[in-house]
């Protein structure tokens, strides 16, 4: 039984990582990873969300880009998911925060002191639902963070990027594409200008947080069974990954918390997302930070494993457009003659 351990974020531009990872901290897993088994990297073939490629290809899913909002608006309320049948498109709508740069606006997350509150969620939406109304779209609130749009009729010919590809990058180059883009844009942009002034955003400009002064269209499709059972339990808190887990027939009862640990006798995931928003927004100290930590409960899970029967533990190092998978066994402390080097290991190719 091998026991997946998915790493977001892990992997950081080649051009830096000599000298960040000189930096990292890594008292636990330090020597594993030096004896480890490392595979040859995979370039993955989608929109700078490697995470996200490499599940939904283990799924086994039919469609070449990620369908994420769907699953996610299932796992998250499965009562408010029987209100729209399944063959309806579905959009996220996320509400997020476009950064001014020199030259450039960037697609921004909410960091911790700007998280957006459940009042501010409510007003924004009430306020972005009458405009959206008009464009045919229908806004559908689950909770601060998690928007959802469908159209009528329904938008077929746009194109996106995930949020978790467009975060820390140029707004232009990620904006959406296809012959309904310019309505996307339109519909936006009369968002935004009723946000402007609203006084959600202006408190929060008082308070020196970051505004409220975007949504995000991503990962929009009809729900579907996913042919592959590829895992037998999943501890995750993430929504895309636990509706995808309960499309491709996990049992409710082995979807787990992000703090549980599975244990059986098939193939488990983990799904550890701490790394992925500091590396998208180049916050490289608060990624050693959280390296640190990583360390610690990666270390945990391996220990949980092979206690369980576990061969291996499979840590999947994720960046924009590769996967690295590392092995780490029981037998690997005998393999002297692997000195894995930990700046190659959470390194990101540059594309060949």
């Amino acid at each position: 039984m091998s026991y997946f351990v998915v790493v977001p974020g892990a992997l950081v531009p080649a051009s830096i990582a000599p000298r960040l990872l000189a930096r990292a901290k890594l008292p636990r897993l330090a020597r594993k990873l030096q004896r480890a088994l490392v595979e040859e990297p995979v370039h993955m073939s989608g929109d700078g969300a490697a995470h996200l490629d490499w599940l939904w290809s283990r799924f086994g899913a039919p469609a070449a880009r990620p369908v994420t909002a769907p699953y996610a608006w299932r796992a998250l309320n499965h009562a408010s998911a029987l209100e729209m049948p399944s063959d309806q498109p579905i959009w996220h709508a996320d509400p997020v925060h476009f950064a001014f740069a020199r030259d450039h606006i960037l697609v921004a997350g909410f960091d911790r002191a700007s998280a957006i509150a459940p009042d501010e969620s409510r007003e924004l939406a009430a306020e972005a639902a009458a405009l959206l109304a008009g464009f045919g779209a229908s806004l559908r609130v689950l909770d601060a963070s998690h928007w959802f749009l469908s159209f009528d009729p329904p938008w077929q010919q746009i194109t996106t990027v995930a949020f978790d590809a467009a975060l820390g990058r140029s707004l232009e180059r990620v904006l959406p594409a296809g012959d309904a883009a310019a309505r996307w844009r339109k519909l936006l942009t009369e968002v935004q200008i009723a946000w402007h002034q609203h006084p959600v955003n202006r408190r929060r400009e008082a308070a020196g947080v970051q505004t409220i002064n975007g949504l995000w269209l991503h990962g929009g499709g009809a729900w579907r069974e996913l042919p592959r059972r590829a895992f037998g339990a999943v501890a995750t808190d993430d929504a895309v990954v636990r509706g995808w887990a309960l499309a491709s027939g996990v049992a409710p009862s082995a979807l787990l918390p992000l703090e549980g640990k599975p244990a059986g006798d098939t193939a488990s995931l983990v799904y550890l997302p701490l790394l992925h928003p500091l590396a998208s927004q180049n916050e490289w100290d608060g990624w050693l930070d959280a390296l640190l930590q990583l360390d610690a409960r990666i270390e945990d899970h391996v220990a949980h494993a092979f206690a369980h029967g576990s061969g291996e533990v499979v840590l999947v190092l994720t960046g924009r457009e590769v996967v690295r998978s590392v092995s780490l066994r029981r037998s690997d402390t005998a393999r002297i003659w692997r000195r894995n080097s930990i700046a190659e290991l959470f390194s990101e190719p540059e594309p060949s």
